[in-house]
């Protein structure tokens, strides 16, 4: 009688220790799956990471050569009104030259 009920309990803890293994291994296998899935969602995001660091890079150098490009177009702007502004005052000192010319013509004739 001590045997069998020796040999019950034997049969009931095996019982439960199979149960109790199959299930943690369907667990293992969902927690491996969902790790799976969770690392490639990762990857992904990695991914999408690099790719957007390297717009912003572009966008960023994009950005830098048009600033390069506006600052020498405002001092070629600047150095055009310098010689325009010459250019001008050089043409009224002409002007009054040619008018104090032909008024001493005037005087003469």
């Amino acid at each position: 009688m001590e045997n069998f009920l020796l040999l019950s309990i034997f049969g009931v803890l095996a019982l439960y220790f199979y149960s109790s293994t199959s299930t943690y291994k369907s667990l293992y296998y969902k927690v491996s799956e969902e790790k799976k899935l969770v690392e490639e969602k990762n990857e992904n995001l990695l991914k999408l990471k690099e790719k957007f660091e390297r717009q912003i890079q572009m966008s960023l150098d994009t950005i830098a050569d048009a600033q390069d490009s506006l600052k020498a177009t405002r001092k070629e702007l600047q150095d055009l009104k310098i010689i325009n502004n010459e250019l001008e005052h050089r043409n009224r000192l002409l002007q009054e030259r040619v008018d104090e010319l032909y008024a001493s013509v005037g005087n003469i004739a």
